[in-house]
């Protein structure tokens, strides 16, 4: 098997990159072993599924790595704007009724 060597900032660059190896090999393994028929559907499932885990996690780090920067700094935290409240699709009434 080849073997190859990566560079990486800190233990969850490292780990970032470990677990997207993984991903990739679990989807190979997914698709020879998959069902005739099934290859396609079990292959979008895995990909959405753990392709997801591994994007929110990628993005969880990254954000992380920036907060522990600007802290290591001395940098003062800044202001996050608030997420708007969601809005209901079932009705154009609001909490209060109005």
């Amino acid at each position: 098997m080849p073997t190859g060597t990566f560079q990486y900032q800190d233990e969850a660059e490292r780990l970032s990159i470990e677990t997207a190896i993984a991903f990739v090999a679990e989807m190979r393994q997914l698709a020879l072993s998959a069902p005739n028929g099934q290859v396609v559907s079990l292959c979008e499932g895995q990909a959405l599924d753990k392709g997801r885990d591994l994007l929110r996690g990628t993005l969880r780090d990254a954000v992380q790595a920036r907060v522990d920067s600007a802290e290591q700094k001395g940098g003062s935290p800044a202001p996050a704007p608030a997420r708007a409240p969601a809005r209901s699709t079932t009705s154009g009434a609001t909490a209060n009724g109005i």
